[in-house]
């Protein structure tokens, strides 16, 4: 009864297997549709495609035909500077009106061309001008449209001219004329730049001369090639692909094709495909079902020898029939027994994969003895050593306590390790390394034994290093930065509590910016850098040497007896600094001036220390440069005075009592 209560509710498999079958006729759907959906686009791109290549071969047939006559009218061009050339009539005893007609219009001929045809004329004199071809939009002489051919000649002895032919559109553009067999289907027509249309595949005599409907929306689209629906001059609705001609002024080739035969070219395989999906998804649904009969039957056999496993009944797997499904039979003799070790195996393996490293050590379980692989890959030291505990000897004297202290915590608290220390491998160098482990542990929860893996961190702790130098340090001088010098001047002002004497020197560079100005500012910064070692070789190793920026520097003195120790600093300094430097081949001289403040317990504001030496620094160069200067020097010579005078008191006295002593 409670099996049966459990069970209300809930549905069999067969159930399921139906409903996964319809689930997986949803995606089959989905993915017909789009399959169907893109297959039309690709027709319906066939069929765009298939027009305007029509619309470019006829494009580049008539472009052809434009060369051909352009160029034997260039042979003419040529042949009048030719020696012994036979002499071409006047232009007057040319009928211009007549077809393919040449006519040789030098400039000074041009208004008499005009009187005849004004197109003709522009059209030469334009050539002349810009010695290069041209061809004239349609133009009407009587009832005939006509076009003119302009070439220019060469300059020479006989003055500029041109060549200058009139013609038929229908003669000029023969290319419809041949291809009609070919494009019974489709509607052909070339315009001029004003669309007025020059030849048509349909009804040419009919329609050429008149301005083709929908010119405007071509004109608008301001592109050289495109697609758009359009109607014909007989109100027909078609597809419409144009390619405007080059070395025309604005000629457009346009191929049509009436819109219900462009639309069965991509609807009608659309409608078979539609078919083709369709009957395939009926099959998708039959085999889904077929297959599932052949699943259910193992799984229920399955299912009943766990039921009788979990109620302790003693079963064997030999009861359940054999399945013809190769997997099911495997998990059908092998349940119970893979069950138990992929339970232990995957503990195992997920502790390892989530410490994530490079070379996996283990220990027992007590921490003890324990194994690495790869430790000598890693470290170049004998793996030998890492069994019996002898490799914690490689660890920096430095991180052996933090190493200690983090694996007796995890050891008391049986947590993860996570510890980040130093190896000294076999070429001497220490190895930045990240120690990662945890327990395995037990059914029970015992701790069967520790795994981890040792992970190469040494490239990350050098790039943590330098970024943090970089923080704290000037990048063109290596000196400090502001940021340094704030930290390392409350440090001495801090310390004078405890009795330290220090004292903060700032210094300007004499002369450097007319080195910068003259010499250019990769000398400068040449010569800074410079600067930086002489101050190096100054200073003590206690000192902080920082550049504020520019040519400004500072020194925070820590060692030596104050005010002696400044003032012997400051002297080296000036110098230092003041004898010449060779950079560039260049041979440079700057000077510099120091000013001085010591650092004491009557101030606790940094700003303070830093705005005396500032007017120290500020005296030194109205006192004339290349000199030292302190804040309240006044005051700190008359206290030096006393205490040189009452020194040479005591060395006086010293010397009377000498000889008392040797008696």
């Amino acid at each position: 009864m409670g099996v049966e209560k459990h069970w209300q509710g809930q549905r069999n498999l067969n159930s399921y297997l139906i409903a996964l079958a319809l689930a997986c006729l949803l995606p089959v759907v989905a993915v017909s549709g789009i399959a169907v959906w893109s297959a039309g686009t690709a027709y319906k791109d066939a069929a765009t495609a298939r027009l305007n290549d029509t619309a470019r071969t006829l494009a580049n047939a008539i472009e052809g035909e434009l060369d051909s006559r352009f160029a034997n009218m260039s042979v003419l061009a040529q042949h009048r500077e030719t020696p012994n050339a036979e002499p071409l009539p006047e232009p007057e005893q040319w009928a211009l009106g007549a077809s393919n007609n040449v006519a040789l219009i030098p400039s000074d001929r041009v208004p008499v061309l005009r009187a005849r045809s004004a197109a003709a004329a522009d059209a030469a004199l334009l050539a002349i001008r810009t010695q290069a071809n041209v061809v004239s939009n349609v133009l009407t002489t009587g009832n005939e449209p006509r076009l003119v051919l302009a070439v220019p000649t060469p300059t020479g002895e006989r003055g500029a001219a041109a060549f200058v032919m009139s013609t038929s559109p229908q003669e000029l553009i023969q290319t419809l004329q041949r291809g009609k067999r070919a494009l019974t289907d489709i509607l052909v027509a070339v315009t001029d730049g004003n669309g007025r249309i020059l030849a048509r595949s349909r009804d040419a005599d009919r329609f050429v001369g008149q301005v083709a409907p929908d010119w405007p929306r071509l004109e608008a689209l301001g592109t050289s090639a495109g697609l758009f629906t359009a109607k014909t001059i007989e109100g027909v609705p078609i597809v419409l692909s144009f390619q405007k001609l080059a070395g025309t002024p604005g000629w457009v080739i346009i191929v049509g094709e009436s819109t219900s035969v462009f639309d069965a070219r991509w609807r009608d395989p659309m409608l078979k495909l539609l078919l083709g999906a369709g009957a395939s998804v009926l099959l998708a649904v039959c085999a889904a079902i077929w297959l599932g009969g052949r699943i259910l039957q193992p799984v229920q056999a399955l299912a009943r020898y766990s039921n009788a496993i979990a109620d302790g009944k003693e079963t064997d797997a030999a009861v359940v029939a054999p399945s013809s499904i190769r997997e099911f039979e495997t998990l059908r003799q092998s349940f119970a027994r893979a069950e138990c070790s992929l339970r232990n195996e995957k503990r195992r393996y997920r502790t390892i994969a989530e410490t994530g490293a490079i070379v996996l050590w283990r220990r027992d379980g007590d921490g003890g003895a324990g194994l690495a692989s790869g430790w000598e890959q890693l470290t170049g030291r004998p793996e030998s050593e890492v069994e019996g505990q002898e490799w914690t000897s490689a660890i920096h004297p430095e991180d052996r306590p933090v190493t200690t202290a983090a694996w007796a915590a995890a050891l008391a608290g049986s947590t993860s390790l996570d510890v980040e220390f130093r190896l000294k491998i076999s070429d001497g160098r220490w190895l930045w390394v990240r120690s990662q482990g945890a327990p395995v542990l037990d059914q029970d929860g015992q701790i069967i034994e520790w795994v981890g893996l040792l992970e190469d961190i040494d490239e990350r702790k050098r790039a943590q290093a330098d970024i943090a130098h970089l923080a704290h340090h000037d990048t063109l001088t290596g000196l400090g930065n502001r940021t340094l010098f704030h930290q390392r001047l409350e440090q001495a002002a801090a310390n004078t509590r405890l009795g330290l004497d220090s004292a903060l020197l700032c210094l300007d560079l004499d002369l450097f910016k007319q080195v910068n100005d003259t010499l250019g500012h990769p000398v400068g910064d040449a010569l800074l850098c410079a600067v930086a070692d002489r101050l190096r070789g100054c200073a003590g190793n206690a000192d902080c040497l920082v550049r504020l920026g520019g040519d400004e520097f500072a020194v925070i003195q820590s060692e030596g007896l104050q005010p002696d120790a400044a003032v012997s600093l400051g002297c080296r300094v000036v110098e230092a600094l003041c004898a010449p430097y060779e950079i560039g081949g260049h041979q440079i001289t700057i000077g510099a001036s120091v000013g001085v403040t010591l650092i004491g317990d009557d101030s606790t504001d940094i700003d303070a220390y830093f705005k005396r030496a500032d007017k120290a620094l500020y005296r030194a160069k109205q006192d004339g440069r290349g000199r030292v200067c302190f804040h309240d020097q006044d005051e700190m010579l008359v206290g030096m005075a006393e205490l040189a005078a009452k020194g040479k008191s005591q060395r006086q006295e010293h010397a009377r009592e000498q000889p008392q002593m040797r008696s």
